[in-house]
């Protein structure tokens, strides 16, 4: 997902129905796909606002200015590849070429692979620190994201409590901060969540890895993030097709790690 369309999702998500912000914000949804073509004068007019309140409300979002804020929607125009070599397909793709029958076998053989225990040490290593560890936060872009929230949630019922956001600023100063009393779950398919800005304007290096103090988890399909010396321990993902069914083993990875530790420590309200 491109920053501009995220940074307003989260604005929507987290901002007063009944304020300018969400109002504003809304406003720039509709016209995603125009922004870039119209002038600061234009667009505070569509919203209704005037240009010295567009200004600060992009300069919110993350942008320096204008400028700045209207050359990342031009960025925005075009249709956005998850795996940019297109050696992959996405799921929605793979259902209209090949049919539901072939893509339940393929996600089968998928989650078959995820299930088959060869990365058990590093998820009963993961439930351990996270059992131990007194700050802990877990960040990924799109998809990876919902599966943090997933495990937000699933921990929650055993009374640990994880700090996630959707807001890329946000996580970035949290990593860049964090002591070595954080633990810190990265759920990126590609690994490039560590080391680049993905979707910004030549994919720029990030750099908050190198100065954060956290141990850091990733899962991640790719295998080379095992040599990164950013990353304490890495959960593998295998495919057996080229079906980009990520999504939906992230969820399902996240049910393992919740099922782990209640085999482990149990639920809070069985414990002697």
């Amino acid at each position: 997902m491109y920053i501009i369309h995220a940074r307003l999702l989260n604005v929507l998500n987290d901002e007063p129905l009944d304020s300018v912000d969400h109002h504003v914000a809304a406003v720039m949804l509709r016209h995603i796909s125009e922004l870039s073509d119209l002038s600061i004068g234009e667009l505070a007019d569509a919203c209704a606002i005037s240009k010295s309140t567009l200004s600060k409300f992009v300069r919110r979002l993350g942008f320096e200015d204008y400028v700045d804020f209207k050359l990342e929607a031009r960025r925005q125009r075009e249709k956005e590849i998850y795996i940019r070599d297109k050696k992959t397909i996405n799921i929605t793709d793979y259902l209209q070429q090949q049919g539901r029958d072939a893509y339940l076998v393929a996600l089968n053989d998928d989650i078959r692979l995820l299930f088959d225990g060869a990365n058990d040490a590093v998820i009963t290593h993961l439930v351990h620190d996270i059992h131990r560890f007194p700050k802990i936060a877990a960040f990924g872009e799109g998809y990876s994201e919902t599966a943090c929230l997933n495990l937000q949630i699933k921990m929650s019922y055993y009374q640990k409590f994880i700090y996630t956001t959707r807001n890329d600023i946000v996580q970035t100063d949290y990593i860049e901060r964090a002591d070595a009393d954080t633990l810190i779950l990265v759920i990126s398919n590609s690994g490039r969540f560590v080391s680049s800005y993905a979707h910004r304007e030549g994919a720029p290096e990030k750099s908050c890895f190198d100065r954060s103090r956290a141990r850091v988890y990733l899962i991640t399909s790719n295998p080379s993030m095992k040599e990164d010396p950013r990353i304490f321990e890495c959960i593998l993902l295998r495919y057996s097709h080229d079906v980009q069914n990520h999504p939906v083993l992230f969820q399902l990875l996240i049910e393992q790690i919740a099922l782990c530790y209640q085999k482990v420590y149990g639920f809070p309200q069985e414990r002697p």
